[in-house]
């Protein structure tokens, strides 16, 4: 059934005001998603992320100012002369730890596992062997899905100056051309480092499905919403059905690979309710099925169940 257009524009307004959209704002393109990826695996130093992202001097040098701009990474001095500087996240910065953990167990699960570019396997310390993050409801302990998790309006909240309202351009970046010496997380940066991409399938998790409610809500232009469409339809992200003859039309249905964006999602909420909202609270509060209390979520171990902490976890 096709949304109307009240629902579409409602569900609109919750995605493009969300906490999540304004987390996008700041931190959701290919460059900055692999520069965290990086300093959350050790790698500090300016050549050093230079080299394992991929990216040019001058991109970097960019996506750096505004990180430390955004509290988000701070600059620390190993030498005085000449001056030299490494970066090391912040608390704020750290708190990004489970959406770093969400887009890397994204990337395990759903790219072939052939590709050369999968990325190592995560090993937690506390149990001793390999795992893949589970995003689970505090409250019930139970692995969130998308049927179960529900989004109402907050009646406190009130519009930052930080919402976002307009979409970076996605990049034309092909994993085959690129120079990175780390190329883990290039099939999620290259499909979720673009935010008209998120916010398209933020609206699909709301239950959108027909290309007139995508644009009715999220007020994006044709041609745009086309390629963005067709490239998710590409990644294994939509389906694209036909629910019409004559004359003919499509809808777009998650698949799995698809509805496993929510963990993402989620994660983005919680830290931008934590740190983007100085303690007001988004426009959206987040509810599980198994309660009336606003969702909590954390990530555990896949085998031991035990709440994952950065120290506790390593690649190999």
């Amino acid at each position: 059934m096709s949304a109307t257009p009240e629902r579409a524009i409602a569900t609109g307004d919750r995605v493009l005001n969300s906490v999540v959209a304004q987390a996008l704002a700041l931190i959701g393109d290919r460059w900055t998603l692999l520069t965290i990826r990086d300093l959350f695996l050790g790698r500090h130093r300016f050549e050093a992320l230079l080299s394992n992202t991929g990216a040019v001097r001058s991109t970097l040098a960019n996506r750096l100012k505004v990180l430390v701009e955004q509290g988000i990474v701070y600059r620390n001095p190993y030498q005085d002369s000449p001056p030299r500087y490494e970066y090391r996240l912040t608390p704020k910065g750290l708190g990004l730890y489970d959406f770093a953990l969400a887009l890397w167990s994204w990337e395990l699960r759903w790219l072939p596992k052939d590709s050369l570019n999968l990325p190592p396997a995560l090993y937690h310390r506390k149990c001793g062997v390999a795992f893949k993050p589970v995003c689970i409801c505090e409250h019930c302990a139970t692995p969130l899905m998308p049927a179960s998790v529900v989004g109402r309006e907050n009646p406190d909240y009130r519009p930052s100056k930080t919402a976002a309202s307009t979409a970076k351009r996605r990049s034309k970046v092909h994993i085959e051309a690129h120079k990175a010496t780390d190329a883990s997380l290039f099939h999620a940066t290259d499909i979720l480092g673009d935010r008209w991409n998120n916010l398209i399938l933020g609206c699909a998790l709301y239950g959108l499905q027909r290309y007139d409610d995508f644009q009715r809500a999220l007020g994006i232009s044709s041609n745009i919403l086309a390629d963005r469409l067709k490239l998710l339809v590409a990644a294994g992200l939509l389906l694209r059905t036909r629910y019409q003859e004559a004359p003919i039309r499509y809808q777009y249905i998650l698949t799995h690979k698809g509805s496993d964006y929510l963990s993402i999602a989620m994660s983005l909420h919680k830290w931008g309710d934590k740190w983007l909202t100085q303690g007001r609270g988004g426009n959206v509060v987040m509810m599980h099925n198994c309660s009336s209390a606003p969702l909590k979520l954390c990530f555990v171990c896949s085998q031991c169940n035990h709440p994952l902490d950065p120290h506790d976890v390593s690649t190999r």
